[in-house]
């Protein structure tokens, strides 16, 4: 079973001892069938998969199946016409291939051998007999020179240096071991496939070339046109670069696609584009209010390192058109529609990327009003918020008093470590107002109170009579759209005295060595419900 997706390169050399003695260091390729995994791929993924390894290769080996009939042969010629046209693209564009052919292998597999036999017929009249069922017209193939005009000669013949056909019998009798070989012993595979697969390998292994320039001009030279100049690595690399910036070719029946499917599919495209460029955008969001959160003292230090985040996600954002289309390459998409695919994911990511900018620009400027307003909030006390409450407030039948504290702040406890206890969950989906009037109407509420509209509406109170009472208790607290209030609520002002005054007696008795912290401890108990969710931060990380 093939899993191959692309091109897949050996991660480290085998050395190899050549002719001369010398030792050539060799990188094997390998590639995915054609058809594509899963059928994703197009005519002009496989033109281009097929040039671009004819061109890094010394030696090609193109295996098919038993039995080769005539499509199997005009599949190959059909191989070798998109690399002449990748030939002609490089030449049009100044780019000469100055290399020498490559070798041609061709491996047939699961070869019935006694239907060569039983026709009097070697590997080379096999061959023979396939290289004359397919001539090739001498349409766009001058690039190889007026000789390769000829109407009698066969594409892959004059691509390859030399072609060699070498039959492979069926590894084993069992379809369970042929179509799993990676997991058994070569022990138990047939001596006649064996045999063969070092055939395969011997045929592979001749003559090999190291990666070179012909110091001749030309394109794709025979051995005896070439005077091989070795290339180092940076060199190679590229020229491969080249390869691939000048020689894309474009197999014309991808054009020749329904339009309606077209435009499904680019509407697809489009819709799976746009939702994750906005989940890119909310990640970096999230991290700009993280790190102003963190950084977020004024110091000289925290205001370079403010800046710094700024500076670290617009980087991110404008990597963007990279990785946009990195993705696309990855699709099927990008294949069947290369060109109008290309431009739909460049004008998506002009798009994301002002949309995101006016959203951290937007983020940044309320950060920076955070760690302000939090500045000003810790160095105005509850108490005296309070008394201008009481001071402030209506008539018995006049409505609610409360003022709001502090943005981007909750009730959250976290009473020495021991968890949100000292918070009372009053419910979701309420309007401020309703968060308020529901706060006045529970008495084991203190005077400070939560309303977080974007968090589905969530409210809650701190606890009369701990030190949570104002919402206070965790002062450093930073909860993303969660306002912070504080009520004059009369109706309540008794019971949050005797809770007060209940807490210091607790805390004096605990003080003294008493254990009076029980009382207390089953009240919290009592009253708690289920915290607000604390949020996470979870990024992706671009190139």
């Amino acid at each position: 079973t093939s899993h191959t997706g692309g091109v897949w390169i050996a991660s480290q050399p085998v050395e190899v001892k050549v002719a001369d003695g010398s030792t050539l260091r060799v990188l094997f390729i390998d590639t995915e069938g054609f058809s594509g995994v899963g059928g994703i791929t197009s005519k002009t993924y496989e033109a281009n998969l097929f040039g671009l390894v004819y061109l890094l290769s010394s030696v090609v080996i193109f295996n098919t199946m038993f039995p080769v009939d005539a499509s199997t042969v005009a599949s190959l010629n059909a191989h070798a016409s998109h690399a002449l046209s990748m030939l002609q693209a490089l030449t049009d564009s100044g780019q000469l291939v100055q290399k020498a052919k490559p070798r041609l292998v061709w491996s047939i597999q699961s070869f019935n051998i006694y239907n060569l036999h039983n026709s009097g017929m070697a590997a080379t009249d096999l061959l023979a007999a396939l290289r004359n069922a397919s001539r090739a017209s001498g349409a766009g193939i001058a690039v190889l020179g007026g000789e390769a005009a000829s109407s009698s000669t066969w594409l892959v013949e004059r691509l390859f240096e030399q072609q060699e056909l070498v039959t492979v019998r069926r590894p084993h009798a069992s379809d369970e071991v042929v179509a799993n070989l990676a997991k058994y012993n070569s022990t138990i595979l047939s001596a006649d496939y064996l045999h063969d697969a070092d055939q395969v390998r011997a045929a592979a292994m001749h003559d090999l070339k190291a990666v070179h320039r012909c110091k001749e001009a030309g394109t794709v030279l025979t051995l005896s046109e070439c005077t091989p100049q070795p290339l180092v690595g940076t060199d190679f690399v590229a020229q491969v670069s080249l390869w691939l910036k000048h020689g894309y070719i474009l197999d014309r029946s991808d054009l020749e696609l329904d339009t309606a499917d077209e435009a499904e599919t680019l509407n697809r495209l489009r819709e799976r584009n746009r939702k994750w460029f906005d989940e890119q955008c909310a990640t970096l969001n999230e991290e700009l209010r993280t790190k102003f959160y963190w950084y977020r003292e004024e110091s000289a230090d925290n205001a370079k390192l403010r800046d710094e985040a700024v500076a670290a996600v617009d980087k991110m954002m404008k990597g963007f058109h990279g990785a946009a289309l990195s993705r696309l390459v990855e699709s099927g998409v990008f294949w069947k529609f290369p060109g109008k695919g290309a431009m739909l994911v460049e004008a998506q990511a002009d798009q994301a990327m002002q949309r995101c900018k006016e959203t951290l620009d937007g983020t940044r400027r309320h950060m920076e009003g955070w760690t302000a307003s939090h500045r000003a909030t810790k160095a105005t006390p509850a108490q005296e918020l309070f008394e201008k409450l009481e001071a402030e407030a209506p008539k018995p039948s006049g409505g609610l008093s409360y003022k709001l504290v502090a943005e981007d702040s909750s009730c959250f406890s976290n009473a020495g470590g021991a968890g949100d206890i000292h918070r009372l969950h009053l419910g979701n989906g309420m309007t401020l107002e309703a968060c308020a009037e529901a706060v006045s109407k529970k008495c084991e509420c203190g005077r400070g109170f939560e309303h977080d509209k974007g968090n589905d509406g969530y409210c809650g109170c701190g606890m009369a009579g701990t030190p949570n009472t104002d919402c206070t208790e965790s002062d450093d607290d930073f909860s993303y759209g969660s306002a912070r209030y504080i009520m004059f609520n009369p109706a309540c002002l008794n019971q949050q005295s005797e809770a007060r005054k209940r807490a210091l007696e607790q805390a004096n008795a605990a003080a003294g060595g008493e254990d009076g912290g029980g009382a207390l401890a089953a009240a919290v108990v009592k009253d708690y419900d289920a915290p607000k969710k604390r949020r996470q931060v979870c990024f992706d990380v671009y190139d």
